[in-house]
């Protein structure tokens, strides 16, 4: 299989999962309600930016969190300021949810980016 597509396979995996804990942070709540669209929106454009983070910082990557923190830093910050531009939702909201999805990326990424990190890292 070529190495380029267990990257994004893996990069769409972390999103993935970071994306099924927002929707369970979601359901909580009939004031976290989103459109139907949110979430396919969130993992397409979310493992696009974390493929694009990843090729961006790439040669300053040089270990697994730092990887982790990339692929989970570049969606939530791009996918936040969108949200913000769109008009959904207040500046401090906007920052507040900036920091939780950040998390909620970082903990799946931080776990396979561990144990495949020499598919990531050209060490």
């Amino acid at each position: 299989m070529n190495l380029w597509l267990k990257r994004i396979g893996l990069i769409l995996v972390i999103i993935s999962l970071g994306t099924v804990i927002d929707y369970l942070v979601h359901t909580t709540s009939p004031y976290f309600s989103v459109p139907a669209a949110y979430f396919p929106h969130k993992i397409f454009y979310g493992a696009l930016w974390g493929l694009v983070g990843y090729l961006v910082f790439k040669k300053y990557i040089k270990n697994y969190f730092w990887l982790a923190f990339t692929i989970a830093l570049v969606p939530a910050v791009l996918l936040q300021t969108m949200y913000f531009i769109q008009g959904h939702q207040l500046t401090w909201v906007v920052l507040l949810f900036l920091v939780l999805h950040f998390l909620m990326f970082l903990l799946p990424g931080y776990y396979i980016c561990r144990k495949y990190k020499d598919i990531f890292l050209e060490i």
